[in-house]
């Protein structure tokens, strides 16, 4: 018989209290290793403590004993995730006390990614993948999480690449920069929020601290912004200089 959770007043466990951290093993499988302040949970201590892991329709659970006497299970392999380094994680503490499956507290949406070194301290931006896109070089994906900046990984050192390479940045980034918030303003028309941590939001707030300007009211205004936002960015991390230098290096 199928189980069923129940998430009948169920409480937020802040993202504080949860950091999971990424690491691949020598057969290049990721693992995982958390760190959990379950402190602020009021439920009782034989209530079960579950992490899951999970991208896009791959998932796996880890039970990690009760909140009474967290035991997080010595293998913490992510072999089932298909995933090349982002992996989206959530915390569930379950009351089975009357064999209801009450979810008592969660933490949905923890991202970390392989690079990563404090988890779910921090929500980055804009996270990068390395998976086999065929003939495409790089795209952005759009999840319900947040953008994704995809890089294919059958090219040789593309993970040195896009963290050292000049005329990657170059290319690269400030186009991501503009699609995102291209899809954001003018395809899904939002609007900044400023006690909100939905992704959009987020991506927002920085664009307008990036630019010192605020978000225009009229579509075609926008537009401009936008270009506004993608120049700022190429400013702030001196793209051209940067490009410029690496090139007239290579013509000495």
């Amino acid at each position: 018989m199928l189980r069923k959770l129940n998430f009948t007043e169920r409480t937020k466990i802040p993202r504080s209290a949860v950091q999971i951290t990424l690491r691949r093993e020598s057969d290049g499988v990721l693992a995982f290793d958390p760190v959990l302040d379950l402190s602020s949970v009021t439920a009782p201590a034989s209530s079960r403590v579950y992490i899951e892991a999970h991208y896009r329709t791959s998932y796996m659970r880890f039970d990690c004993g009760t909140l009474g006497d967290l035991t997080p299970p010595d293998d913490r392999r992510l072999s089932e995730i298909d995933s090349g380094s982002v992996v989206r994680f959530r915390v569930k503490v379950v009351d089975n006390a009357t064999n209801t499956h009450r979810i008592v507290a969660a933490a949905d949406d923890i991202t970390v990614s392989a690079s990563s070194s404090d988890g779910g301290t921090r929500v980055p931006l804009l996270e990068v993948n390395f998976r086999d896109l065929g003939d495409l070089p790089w795209r952005v994906e759009l999840e319900a999480n947040g953008p994704v900046l995809e890089l294919n990984n059958r090219v040789e050192g593309i993970e040195r690449l896009a963290r050292h390479d000049a005329a990657f940045f170059a290319l690269v980034y400030p186009a991501a920069v503009r699609e995102i918030l291209t899809h954001i303003l003018l395809i899904d028309e939002y609007e900044i929020a400023e006690d909100a941590d939905e992704w959009w939001s987020l991506w927002l707030r920085w664009a307008r601290e990036l630019t010192d300007a605020p978000l225009p009211a009229e579509r075609e205004d926008r537009r401009t912004w936008i270009e506004d936002v993608a120049a700022a960015f190429c400013g702030r991390h001196r793209v051209l200089e940067k490009l410029t230098s690496v090139r007239a290096e290579e013509t000495k």
